[in-house]
């Protein structure tokens, strides 16, 4: 997926300054033991019928609360419209990173039933930086200029039961740093959710909608592991992939084509029981795709398993090498129902039909070694089309598809 791939490399590179001073910044900062509190936040106008709690709300702006909390407490959003006017400055660069509600605590952010970020304007709706053991859930998170939610550089984090919508609203004015013109993309505002080198952490049963795309995983700031991206909604974002798990990071893999998985790539996350239909229908979408972002990229030994996809501009699942010193082999696809994607076609390879799961070294002549098991496949012109001598398909089933495997 060539618009996908193309953008953020090096204003990603530009920003990695900021996050070792912040960081730095960071470290060494100690909490003394407390017990753990829960925190109010609730409009200024009173609400009929709410809770006790929430009528006498001590805080009326999310990031006043954010600020207040401390590492273990829960912030407890109530139900009405909240806009992100502050920045939590804890982190002092984090205005490189985010204009909206920033998380740099281990805290609990709980939205109500009925509480929504309008983050028009914002460069993102909810922003985890540098932190750890750290959870969003049961909001909803709309009109953020870049992503609805950005997880960078984080471990053991929850994004959970959130509605992530109409999101990437920036066009190349904007000064964050995914809407700026890289190549031949004129501009590319985000995700959904993004997770920027985050590790052993969850996303968990949201909805992602309406956005340019879904979920994102990359590794810009070093790499990005362990993560599961499960149950989740992912529909109906129409210019970009449902799911894209791509290797932006050079140093993902050495001269030698081996990985270095200290210093980046994208490996060993598992996709898992989604629904991912209708993405990518008006620019070059995959329902879920695996990719080399850079040469030295890498996007490998993923498991993508359990889910639903269907209806997308490229293929269900599409694995794309676009450099030869790059690493996608190892991923293994099984379990899954794909249904017709790849409705568009995909300009970048030689399949222009309708299929289901697609493997392209993009003329290299290297072998993609991957494993696609136990699926089934319907309505499709190509099952299966391997285009780079590496593929290993076992128990699939076919059902109405006129070629299988094309290799």
């Amino acid at each position: 997926m060539q618009r996908r791939i193309l953008r953020a490399v090096v204003p990603a590179a530009v920003l990695l300054g900021s996050v070792v001073a912040a960081g730095a910044a960071t470290a060494g900062a100690a909490t003394s033991p407390r017990a753990a509190h829960t925190l109010y936040v609730a409009p200024t106008i009173k609400v009929t019928g709410e809770s006790a709690a929430c009528s006498t709300a001590k805080y009326h702006e999310i990031n006043k609360a954010i600020k207040a909390a401390a590492a273990g407490d829960t912030v407890k959003v109530c139900a009405g419209i909240y806009t992100g006017s502050t920045t939590i400055s804890g982190v002092p660069t984090v205005k490189t990173i985010t204009t909206g509600a920033e998380i740099n605590k281990s805290i609990n952010l709980v939205g109500l039933p009925g509480a929504t970020i309008d983050a028009k304007n914002l460069d993102n709706g909810v922003t985890f930086y540098i932190t750890s053991k750290a959870t969003v859930e049961g909001f909803t998170i709309t009109g953020a200029t870049g992503e609805g939610i950005l997880a960078a550089v984080a471990s053991k984090i929850t994004i959970k039961d959130n509605v992530v919508e109409h999101n990437d609203s920036g066009g190349a004015k904007s000064k964050w740093f995914e809407c700026q013109a890289s190549g031949v993309v004129p501009n590319d505002c985000g995700e959904g959710i993004h997770l920027l080198s985050v590790t052993d952490s969850k996303v968990l049963d949201n909805s992602s909608e309406f956005n340019s795309g879904g979920i994102l995983l990359t590794d810009e700031f070093g790499p990005n592991d362990g993560n599961t991206v499960s149950g989740n909604l992912v529909e109906d974002n129409e210019s970009d992939c449902g799911i894209t798990v791509v290797g932006h990071s050079a140093s993902a893999v050495n001269s030698s084509g081996l990985p270095t998985p200290t210093k980046g790539g994208v490996f060993h996350n598992t996709i898992s029981d989604n629904v991912v239909i209708s993405n990518g229908t008006t620019g070059e979408g995959a329902g879920i795709l695996f990719a080399s972002g850079a040469s030295g990229g890498g996007s490998y030994d993923n498991t993508v398993t359990g889910n639903e996809i269907a209806g997308n501009g490229l293929s269900g699942v599409t694995i794309h090498q676009h450099f030869p010193l790059s690493d996608v082999s190892g991923n293994v696809i099984s379990g899954n129902w794909i249904g017709t994607n790849d409705i568009t076609g995909d300009p970048g390879t030689g399949d222009s039909v309708t299929t289901g799961v697609l493997v392209d070294n993009g003329g290299t002549t290297k072998a993609i070694k991957v494993k696609v098991t136990g699926n089934t496949i319907a309505w499709d012109v190509y099952g299966i089309y391997d285009d780079a001598s590496g593929l290993t398909q076992t128990h699939n089933t076919f059902l109405h598809v006129k070629t299988p495997v094309k290799a």
